[in-house]
């Protein structure tokens, strides 16, 4: 049989000993956890139940804990149940990062009083299901993971007055110590826990705090068993540490799991524990990382690393880099006899603000190795290659981070990750400045897929695990030591031996993490693995579902308990019908046609006639040839599901169809010197070139400055130029989760014409919410606005990651990438939207696209670029210019906002009123959230037209104190004298709110 080998270049994951953190806000305040591995343990940061817009904080109100070791792994059972004492119903997301090498193992959560599995769905279609369901009110549950480490439980609803039980399973690597954390919440109204090792040879033992009358004591299943039960208490700020029981001598522990047709294997093998001191540099590149999220990083433990290091190399050159959005110039400092005095102050008076550009940091073309303080969460610019051409050693003492990362980047260049969020500082400064055993190779006889927890042996333990071939297998592991010594080890495995029914879910883990350090690389095999074994990974969300009728709807595999009347209906029910892409592609072709007709016509350029001469023409039958623009409205619209009605009109207008057939509008009407007579109004409708001159016109756009009142921005506009950027920082303290304070300080500074500090500020969107695609919409709309179309673009690229079901995140990026020059991407994302099967609440958005896709292509042609269309509709191809256009979206999902357009007539354009005199048409009314509406003109009569946007109303559940508008303004669209003017404002998020948004003034 041929051996398997595991090689280190390939597959390389950091070992730690981690716990689970996890805690609830009950006020103000949240309570801080302390996971320890080796003593003394920092506090990492705690997750929170973020519940928008409560008027009273969600509380923690039952916990249960279950630990299980063994298999050289940890299982921990956290069951917690919610109450809610608000009024009304909430979505909750209790958001939380993982310690390297956790990972999310099970969900459940608690449906029609009885909890339900979650299973395992591809990431991007569970968020579709989540939300297309929790439209309908009904309960589902999702949990995914968002940027590196950081974990997200979305739940809803929280019923107003009523609790939620929600249970989590996390799975950890199991050292000779384990730390369970207890400060979920400072009180509750009960707790339980239960600690069992099934496997231990003797009785565990408690070190430091003790839950008193907690013991160990021999289970009858075998091994040694601890619980606890206690009603109504204060709950302990410290972790409670176990001293698991380790093997004496150096025999191995290993454990086999049988599951789905294959037997798994985890093997713990002790090796010589040695170390030497490493060489150390003359010249070293520091890169320390100023992002606003370092700001949670623990700089005294990374400063005392740093004591440590220069003590040792004594004589140093070093160029300081910081990064955030940007990367600085370098700093030099000179390192003599260990005295770094002077680069310690530097870096103790960095500020940190803004994102964090990992991928712009560049080797100084001297140094000879790098040392990196970051947490490895790289949110900004092009995605980050894991490659540096020096060692690079990766310091992190941050909570939320991205581990996998750093320790890629680390192996790649021969260099080491250092966590210190889980190492005392003899044992940081020993693995940063000493140099230990390491694992050379891995092979196996009788085995496949062999993958290690670390190629470090510092810690005297290799763990492996693989998939057993054969009934018997040899596992031959190779090891260096400090010293340069090579031993080589073999043990034998039994697929019988030691059963665990944690074995399996050790081999997932351990091989998602050697992937996740190229997670773009591997999206398919992370996928299949988080499949397979049930787990929450970067391509894999854990999902539940209230109905069985939901998960017959999405195709998705219920859990066990509700296999049978799934089968059942499955093998009964009626598919709902969906269009295939021909009929679909059919149907776009009859609207846009219709869409061309409408360009076509030749529209009144004159006065509005009066309400009475038009009634009197009508009489005598010749205004049909106005009725045809109205019919050709009506056909674009065939096809696409009308809004849902209405309680009301908007009160500051007046529902009406076309003038040609009905009277002209009361209201917004215009003045009585413009008004024509009936025979010169129809000789307008009837001349053919509907009133243009051969010469194009001029039109201007000027937009209004959106009034700001807030107190920030009153304070800077109150200061001077040398006062702007303290009071931004003093601001910032109290508004770091504040979407509307970063735009208005960006919109501030680059409005003063302090460009980068502007666009920092706007950066610092990015670190928010790592989930939050809307938030990052808004980030990239404004950064298009400022003309930064290459930083806009890997935003969007993000946007369609989170959100690739959401037309409006193909649309986005295509036209971002139309701004950047690249014409033919720009073209195929469109296209996607196009023929893309979209959700009813997204209506006409294929149309728009369709119409930006012709200009795309015609700006290129008259470019002399090459393009192919070969792809596309050759009836689709049809450029269609405007002399006006405005196009309306918004970053709020389940939200209601109109477009108004009031031509020089006085004639409102709005969805009430979607086709004006002159021929100014809107699209459908988009009612279920993010738009677009459009506004277009082909001809547009002289004069001034007012733009503006009023919101109608939302349906959320999540309480928004704002809604941010993008309005993208064009003059001369799709010819050679095309100017675009772009905005983003904020309105209130009350019913009724209406803005001016600007005006376009037409000469001829």
């Amino acid at each position: 049989m041929p051996a398997r080998s595991f090689s280190p270049s390939r597959r390389r994951v950091a070992g730690h000993a981690l716990a689970l953190i996890a805690s609830v806000c009950t006020s103000g305040a949240c309570a801080q956890t302390q996971p320890q591995v080796l003593p003394p343990q920092p506090a990492l940061r705690p997750p929170l139940l973020q519940v928008a817009g409560a008027e009273r904080p969600v509380r923690l109100d039952a916990l249960k804990i279950d630990v299980e070791v063994a298999g050289g792994v940890a299982e921990t059972r956290v069951q917690m149940v919610f109450f809610n004492p608000n009024g009304r119903t909430l979505e909750g997301k209790l958001q939380f990062p993982l310690a390297p090498g956790q990972i999310v193992s099970g969900f459940a959560i608690d449906v029609d009083g009885r909890m339900r599995e979650a299973v395992p769905v591809e990431k991007v279609r569970a968020q579709q299901v989540f939300e297309d369901i929790s439209r309908r009110r009904v309960d589902p549950g999702l949990l995914q993971t968002t940027i590196g480490n950081n974990h997200e439980l979305r739940i809803y609803p929280l019923l107003a007055g009523k609790t939620r039980t929600v249970m989590l399973k996390i799975v950890e690597p199991a050292g000779a110590r384990l730390s369970v954390p207890l400060a979920y919440a400072s009180h509750v109204s009960s707790f339980e826990l239960s600690l069992r090792l099934p496997a231990a040879a003797s009785a565990p033992q408690f070190a430091g705090h003790r839950t008193p009358g907690l013991a160990f004591e021999r289970d009858p299943r075998g091994g040694f068993v601890a619980r606890s039960s206690v009603g109504e208490t204060d709950l302990p700020t410290e972790p409670l540490v176990i001293r698991v029981p380790v093997p004496a001598g150096d025999a191995p522990s290993i454990s086999t799991e049988a599951r789905n047709g294959q037997r798994y294997f985890t093997l713990e093998l002790p090796v010589p524990s040695t170390t030497a001191p490493r060489p150390l540099p003359r010249r070293m590149q520091l890169v320390w990382d100023a992002s606003a999220s370092s700001s949670n990083r623990q700089i005294d433990r990374e400063l005392a690393l740093l004591d440590a290091y220069f003590a040792r190399t004594g004589d140093v050159a070093v160029n300081l880099v910081r990064v955030s959005d940007t990367v600085s110039a370098a700093e030099r400092f000179e390192v003599a006899g260990g005295d770094w005095s002077r680069l310690r102050r530097a870096l103790e008076a960095t500020v940190y603000d803004g994102a964090s550009n990992l991928g712009a940091v560049r080797h100084d073309g001297v140094s000879t190795e790098a040392l990196w303080f970051s947490d490895g969460l790289a949110t900004y610019g092009a995605p980050w290659r894991l490659q540096f051409p020096i060692p690079v050693f990766t310091i992190n003492s941050a909570a939320s981070s991205d581990p996998a990362a750093l320790q890629s980047l680390a192996d790649a260049s021969g260099g080491r990750s250092i966590d210190l969020a889980t190492l005392s500082r003899p044992a940081a400064a020993d693995a940063l400045l000493r140099r230990g055993s390491t694992l050379m190779s891995a092979n196996a006889v009788g085995a496949k897929d062999i993958v290690v927890q670390s190629q470090s042996a510092a810690s005297g333990r290799l763990v492996l695990a693989g998939v057993l071939t054969s009934a018997i297998a040899e596992v031959t592991v190779r090891v260096r030591d400090a010293a340069g010594r090579v031993t080589t080890r073999t043990v034998s495995i039994d697929a019988e031996q030691n059963p665990s029914r944690l074995a399996a879910v050790q081999f997932a883990r351990l091989t998602i993490a050697s992937l996740e350090g190229e997670a773009r690389l591997n999206k398919v095999r992370i996928r299949e693995l988080g499949k397979q074994f049930g787990l929450a990974t970067r391509e894999t969300s854990l999902l539940v579902l209230e109905l069985v009728d939901d998960y017959v709807r999405h195709e998705i595999e219920p859990p066990a308990e509700l296999r049978a009347a799934y089968e059942q209906l499955a093998a009964t029910a009626t598919k709902r019908r969906v269009d295939s892409d021909a009929a679909r592609l059919a149907q776009v072709v009859r609207r846009f046609e219709a869409r061309a007709t409408w360009w076509g016509h030749d529209f009144p350029k004159g006065a509005l006639p009066p309400p009475l001469q038009i009634a009197k023409e009508s009489a005598g039958g010749s205004l049909d040839a106005l009725a045809s623009p109205s019919q050709t409205l009506n056909r674009m619209r065939q096809g696409v599901p009308e809004s849902p009605a209405r309680a009301e009109a908007d009160p500051r207008t007046v529902s009406r169809p076309a003038p040609a057939m009905q009277a002209a509008p009361a209201g917004r009407v215009a003045a009585p010197a413009e008004t024509k007579s009936l025979g010169s109004g129809l000789a307008d409708a009837l001349k053919k070139d509907g009133g243009r001159s051969d010469s194009p016109p001029t039109i201007n756009i000027a937009l209004t400055p959106a009034a700001n009142s807030s107190a920030t921005i009153q304070r800077l506009k109150a200061a001077g130029a040398d006062e702007w950027q303290r009071i931004y920082f003093d601001e910032r303290r109290a508004n770091a989760s504040n979407v509307g304070f970063f735009l208005d300080a960006g919109e501030f500074f680059l409005a003063k014409g302090q460009r980068p500090m502007g666009l920092r500020v706007l950066s610092n969107l990015a670190e928010m919410d790592l989930q939050n695609r809307q938030v990052l919409r808004l980030l990239g709309y404004r950064l298009q606005q400022a003309g930064e179309i290459q930083a806009a673009l890997p935003i969007f690229e993000r946007v369609l990651e989170l959100a690739p079901n959401e037309p409006q995140s193909h649309r986005d990026l295509g036209l971002a990438l139309a701004q950047a020059g690249q014409p033919q991407r720009a073209v195929e994302r469109l296209y996607a939207v196009v023929t893309g099967a979209w959700d009813g609440r997204f209506a006409d958005i294929d149309l728009i696209a369709l119409t930006e896709l012709n200009a795309v292509v015609d700006r290129a042609r008259r470019d002399g670029a090459a393009i192919d269309v070969s792809a596309i509709e050759p009836r689709l191809l049809k450029n269609l210019p405007l002399d006006v256009r405005v196009v309306l979206a918004w970053d709020a999902d389940l939200t209601d906002v109109d477009l108004h357009v009031i031509d020089p007539n006085g004639e409102e354009v709005y969805f009430g009123h979607a086709l004006s005199y002159q021929g100014g048409a809107i699209t459908h009314d988009a009612t279920g959230g993010y738009g677009p509406e459009e506004f277009a003109l082909r001809i547009a009569k002289p004069g001034k037209y007012r733009v503006e946007a009023n919101f109608f109303g939302h349906r959320q559940q999540v309480l928004t104190t704002s809604t941010g508008l993008m309005l993208w303004l064009s003059s001369g669209f799709a010819t050679p004298q095309q100017q675009d003017q772009r905005t983003t404002i904020r309105v209130k998020s009350a019913s009724g709110e209406r803005v001016v948004v600007g005006e376009f003034e037409v000469k001829r």
